[in-house]
């Protein structure tokens, strides 16, 4: 069958048509219009689980899946299956166990594969399992096909539990019924070990091995014929491997090392017939590039570079037998594409015209390519998935993600962008409330720190801070992902230093441009976040008027030596190479070692089961902070990890943030009543 659909349609106007045939289950569950703080939207509205997420299409048509949470119970979700053409609901499929659905594929118009993810101690987000269940849409033949678990008691169809984990190579068929997976067998061993390759059949889950991967903890990548051909390593972190070979039973040959290439080549996918690569590839000093390789001569054609962004997710087209378009995040988010006049290509550019100011995209077809799945979402909406027909050249409102947000009362990010005292350029977003300016400002520094970047879109704690009337600053310091793979590296070894100052210089310029008040600004972050929230309250004690860290690491030593990070040879890798090993300078580096010089007032926000960031640092440095008489409050979860799950501990430490910002750099705080004072007065 044709997946080719006609191009004269797609420069034609679209009708946007509003129909919501479940939203009423959706409305029923709306939180209340506002609270009681100024008619700002309850803290519950920000951290309430989105209704529904990864909505897909049956290759045939007939059904629609998405993930829903499962209602009062944040350790489970369902796999909601409906109508394909009224999207009524037919089938809500647990996901049992007490585990999560983490993501589900198509491998046929009638057989669904997810993935598992279960909340594990000390963990904030759901754990992969390396567990595969399989089911029809309407419910039936259902088998846990692979995992630790598989073939338990109560399974519908038996098969052999394994204590491994797998992961999907293929989405389609190889064999009758079978899909390919990577397995990789538990093992306490820190290196980890070989990838093994297997057939796995998705209505009895027997496995056939039949292959290995050239390196340890590979990721692998088929062909559209089933082969598999490329193999990724990054066992040291530093040292990433490409491998590359002709078919499954052809040598694997090195294609590139970058310890001796210096340039890292990730791949992403194959085109249409097998013979090119799509892969990301570094540029010293520049951005990632999207670049084509040849898999005979290993020759690579530049597709996208950005201007001083890295590119996004590749876009499939109709078939997912190619790539059409690649996301792009300088600044506001948009799409290149890699032939303009594609149906693809015609048809998304017609979509997006109605939807101004919005990131609109294609994300699922059917099979004939004549129905596809449109998401829209940009920094004040969540997201709404749109059906859309090109018989009737209709798009259909589907479901909001998030039904209760009132898009109208949320505030827009713009795409800022500065110069740091050494001359790097920085970038980043401002939120401003509404009112005039200047503003109290949060500065939110996001967590990671390496390979992780703010970017433009809907974000809770920017929404909810933002309509309790502060400005909110986030900047990609030196060391954040997103800007190529020299910018990254300029933050390794930075930490208290460098990367530090990006963000007092991010704030000093907020001040100077005139968004920020300059007597009420608070820094407050998560993880890294917070270290580099409470490392600024030391080294910039007359910036910040308070502190906020969650989760945050107060003592380097205390990574080194306790964290689940360094458990691993990658991970001890990744410290030695972003922290060094130098003790006393770890120390020195530490807002443990600054606790003297803090004059902000503080907030330290923990959970006693952290593994990532272990209780220590929260313990360590309360014991400074006693010892030098500093003021400071906390709020601890004995149950929760790095980072709070339970929804009802989220809303408690925002509404905990909340308090302490309105009394030390809010409306009703002291210094507002002083700024206030001074500025009646017409003082300068």
């Amino acid at each position: 069958m044709s997946r080719r659909f006609s191009a004269a349609f797609a420069v034609a106007s679209v009708v946007l048509c509003s129909s919501l045939p479940i939203a009423t289950t959706a409305a029923e569950k709306q939180a209340p219009a506002s609270s009681p703080q100024s008619g700002s939207p309850p803290i519950s509205d920000f951290v309430r689980p989105t209704d529904f997420s990864q909505v897909s299409l049956s290759p045939d048509g007939k059904y629609i899946a998405a993930i829903v949470p499962k209602p009062d119970d944040p350790h489970e979700n369902v796999l909601a299956i409906l109508d394909g053409q009224t999207a009524r609901l037919l089938k809500a499929i647990p996901s049992g166990r007490e585990a999560l659905i983490h993501g589900y594929f198509w491998t046929d118009d009638d057989r669904l594969i997810a993935t598992l993810a279960v909340r594990m101690n000390g963990e904030d987000t759901p754990v992969l399992t390396g567990e595969l269940f399989a089911i029809d849409p309407d419910g039936t033949h259902q088998i846990e096909l692979f995992g630790w678990r598989a073939g338990a008691k109560g399974s519908l169809i038996k098969s052999e539990g394994r204590r491994a984990g797998a992961t999907p190579i293929s989405h389609r068929y190889v064999n009758q019924d079978e899909i390919l997976i990577a397995v990789n067998d538990y093992t306490a061993f820190s290196g980890g070990n070989v990838t093994e390759i297997d057939r796995l059949n998705v209505r009895n889950g027997k496995t056939v091995q039949v292959g290995t991967s050239p390196a340890r903890n590979a990721e692998l990548l088929a062909d559209h014929a089933g082969q598999v051909r490329v193999a990724m390593a990054e066992n040291k972190f530093t040292h990433p491997t490409l491998w590359l070979r002709k078919d499954n039973h052809a040598p694997w040959e090195l294609a590139n090392e970058t310890s001796t290439s210096h340039v890292d080549v990730w791949p992403i996918g194959f085109n249409r017939d097998n013979s090119k690569l799509y892969v990301r590839v570094s540029q010293a000093g520049h951005p990632d590039a999207i670049e084509l390789m040849d898999m005979e001569s290993r020759q690579r054609t530049r597709l996208y570079q950005g201007e001083f962004a890295d590119p996004g997710r590749l876009l499939l087209t109709a078939d997912k037998m190619d790539y059409y378009a690649v996301e792009t995040e300088d600044g506001k988010p948009g799409l290149h594409y890699f032939s303009s006049d594609s149906d693809e290509a015609l048809l998304s550019q017609a979509i997006a015209k109605n939807f101004p100011g919005q990131f609109s995209q294609l994300i699922d077809f059917t099979r004939d390519g004549k129905r596809a799945v449109v998401f829209v979402r940009s920094d004040r909406n969540p997201g709404d998935y749109y059906l859309f027909d090109l018989n009737t050249r209709n798009a259909k409102l589907l479901v909001h993600a998030r039904p209760w947000v009132d898009t109208g009362k949320m505030r827009p990010m713009d795409p800022v962008d500065m110069t740091a005292r050494d001359g790097v350029n920085l970038h980043g977003f401002l939120t401003l409330p509404a009112g005039p300016k200047p503003y109290p400002l949060v500065v939110l520094p996001h967590g990671g720190p390496h390979g992780i970047h703010d970017e433009w879109g809907f974000n809770n704690e920017v929404q909810m801070l933002a309509s309790r009337g502060y400005a909110v600053l986030q900047v990609n310091y030196r060391g954040s992902g997103g800007y190529g793979g020299q910018f990254q590296q300029m933050g390794y070894r930075q930490w208290g230093l460098g990367m530090q100052d990006d963000l007092t210089d991010a704030t000093q310029w907020a001040i100077h441009q005139g968004y920020a008040d300059a007597q009420r600004i608070c820094i407050y972050g998560a993880s890294y976040g917070g270290y580099a929230a409470l490392e600024g309250a030391v080294r910039e004690p007359d910036l910040y008027k308070c502190a906020v860290g969650y989760a945050g690491v107060y003592d380097l030593r205390v990574q080194m030596d306790s964290s689940d990070t360094q458990r691993s040879d990658m991970g001890t890798s990744y410290l030695n190479l972003v922290l060094g090993t130098d003790r006393d300078d770890l120390l020195h580096r530490s807002p443990l070692g600054g606790a003297d010089r803090i004059k902000a007032d503080v907030l330290l926000i923990h959970g006693q089961d952290d593994r990532r960031v272990p209780y220590k640092n929260f313990q360590e440095f309360t014991r400074a902070l006693d010892k030098d008489g500093k003021h400071y409050e906390t709020l601890v979860e004995p149950l929760e990890g790095h980072g709070f799950f339970v929804p009802a501990h989220q809303e408690a430490a925002y509404q905990k943030l909340l308090d302490f910002l309105a009394r030390h750099i809010g409306p009703g705080s002291d210094t507002a009543t002083r700024t206030a004072a001074i500025s009646d007065s017409g003082a300068h």
